[in-house]
């Protein structure tokens, strides 16, 4: 069973009147919750771990979040939220694919930074377990699909603008990007620092087909 009193798990106790169930705040809960499942996993994981630290009973967690796989399944779409929707905003606003890459993974590096953060990829170390059906794979394959339609859309405007060389495979270049995703995951777990991860992403950017007049 995993301990549980680490830095990434530090969480307030409240205090509640005799007699009655703490509810539970998503929104403060559900952080926790994220961090729990990124560095515990869903195997080693009990609901009863989960319930203890928040504070709450089982049953309010059950009340409040269902069944452990839709429990599990909630904070892989918060993990997208915080951690990965703020690189696809990236993708699709910056003026340039080069830009837009190199400030996503710079969202990526501030996140490895992050001390209160498990090292990993939540989302990715959970693509990589036995999750073939269900909700959690269903949830998987819509965030990683949203993923891939986002940069799928802005390495064909790349290429269309000449940014990118004529004859590269956005397929290609989708799977090499998202790849880097789980490479910088690797990386997360050596204790990097800055400047080795700058390093790091300043390969994977050489590492595309640019043309010339980029």
């Amino acid at each position: 069973m995993m301990p549980l009193a680490s830095s990434y798990f530090l969480t307030e106790q409240y205090e509640m009147p005799p007699g009655r169930p703490k509810a539970l705040d998503l929104s403060t809960a559900m952080p926790v919750i994220v961090r729990l499942f990124w560095s515990g996993g869903y195997s080693q994981l009990t609901l009863d771990q989960v319930a203890a630290e928040l504070g709450v009973t089982k049953p309010t967690l059950y009340r409040s979040l269902g069944e452990k796989e839709t429990i599990f399944a909630a904070a892989l779409e918060a993990y997208h939220q915080t951690y990965i929707q703020p690189c696809e905003q990236h993708w699709e606003h910056a003026p340039t694919l080069h830009q837009a890459l190199a400030e996503g993974f710079a969202v990526v590096v501030e996140r490895i930074l992050d001390n209160d953060l498990p090292p990993g990829c939540f989302m990715g170390d959970t693509a990589a377990g036995e999750f073939p059906t269900g909700l959690i794979a269903a949830t998987l394959e819509s965030l990683q699909g949203r993923m891939a339609s986002t940069l799928h859309q802005r390495v064909e405007r790349a290429i269309e603008e000449g940014e990118l060389q004529p004859t590269t495979s956005p397929a290609t270049v989708i799977q090499f990007i998202l790849g880097q995703f789980a490479a910088l995951s690797a990386v997360s777990r050596t204790n990097p620092t800055r400047s080795d991860l700058d390093a790091v992403v300043g390969y994977i950017l050489a590492g595309l087909p640019w043309t010339e007049a980029r």
